[in-house]
């Protein structure tokens, strides 16, 4: 079996699994009572929104510094919102290919240029997230799947070995864009990088820390940014429009593991995906508004996914 439809397996088992605690645990008007108890401490509101919006402005800052500053940091945050947006209406991951075009045709960057920038930013969002998870593990006493991470970090070896070792490394668009990680990656603006990405992560965990302290929980913020780096990572294997399924039952697990009851979970897990469906269609909306593209642009960026990236010119 590949290692993609390996993916596909887990992610329907996993969508299986939210369907059998959909059965087991939904209950419409309890739902409604939660949402009804979030609506009604607006401050917590606020602050997961400020934290959830400041956390793609890190991202996207990041992702600027990465690049060479080449561009405005609105494009960046635009490109991250535009991801965000595409991913939260398709049932593939195809955002980050309408942010590479973004980047593109608002900068002078290449198409294998903003490719790069795009990957390896997402390389390193997994570095992050496996090693908070790998943190939880060692300092909460908790088991996490981690397996993932080290296929994560053997890759980047490897990888390293095949461009430093082999003729694959004389080629001049592989050399390019391996020297200019390196150069990134060992100044001081590449711990800035890995510093602002993980801080964004933290920020993140803020949205499921509301609601823990509204829904009174009884977790701790350690322990939430443990559980929402598992749940990110699980959203990998991406099938639904925003992970729908996946989501529910990765954050469901791993509150479960932390000791809170399934019930309960679930219950987070649905008000915490819903408010991040709501927070990207409303920044999304934002973004359409500001820096418009064309669906015919998307479409010609979306139809480059299956092909090898070449030289090409901004639009």
């Amino acid at each position: 079996m590949s290692i993609r439809k390996g993916f596909a397996l887990v992610a329907v088992i996993l969508f299986l699994f939210f369907l059998f605690m959909t059965w087991r645990w939904f209950d419409p008007k309890e739902i409604l009572l939660r949402l009804h108890t979030l609506a009604v401490h607006p401050q917590w509101l606020a602050m997961m929104f400020g934290a959830y919006l400041l956390s793609f402005m890190l991202k996207a800052e990041a992702w600027r510094m990465y690049s060479g500053s080449q561009g405005r940091f609105r494009v960046y945050y635009h490109g991250m919102i535009y991801s965000l947006l595409v991913n939260h209406l398709l049932p593939i991951k195809v955002g980050d290919i309408v942010r590479t075009g973004f980047l593109m045709k608002y900068t002078r960057k290449t198409w294998d240029e903003a490719l790069h920038s795009v990957g390896i930013m997402r390389l390193m969002d997994m570095f992050v997230l496996g090693a908070f998870s790998l943190i939880g593990v060692a300092y909460i006493g908790l088991s996490a799947p981690w397996g993932w991470f080290v296929i994560i970090l053997s890759v980047m070896v490897l990888l390293a070995c095949l461009m430093r070792f082999t003729p694959l490394y004389k080629f001049p668009f592989v050399r390019k864009h391996w020297l200019h990680f390196k150069s990134v990656m060992v100044s001081r603006k590449g711990l800035s990088v890995l510093m602002l990405i993980a801080l964004s992560w933290i920020l993140e965990a803020a949205v499921i820390y509301g609601v823990a302290v509204i829904l009174k929980l009884g977790v701790g913020a350690a322990s939430l940014v443990w559980a929402n780096s598992v749940t990110i990572a699980g959203q990998v294997l991406h099938i639904t429009p925003g992970g729908i399924g996946t989501y529910e039952s990765t954050l469901s697990g791993s509150l479960a593991i932390l000791g809170v009851d399934w019930k309960d979970a679930y219950a987070a897990a649905i008000l915490s995906h819903t408010f991040k469906f709501a927070f990207s269609y409303l920044a999304g909306g934002y973004t359409l508004k500001r820096m418009p593209i064309k669906w015919r642009e998307a479409k010609i960026w979306l139809s480059r996914k299956q092909k090898p990236a070449k030289e090409s010119t901004s639009s």
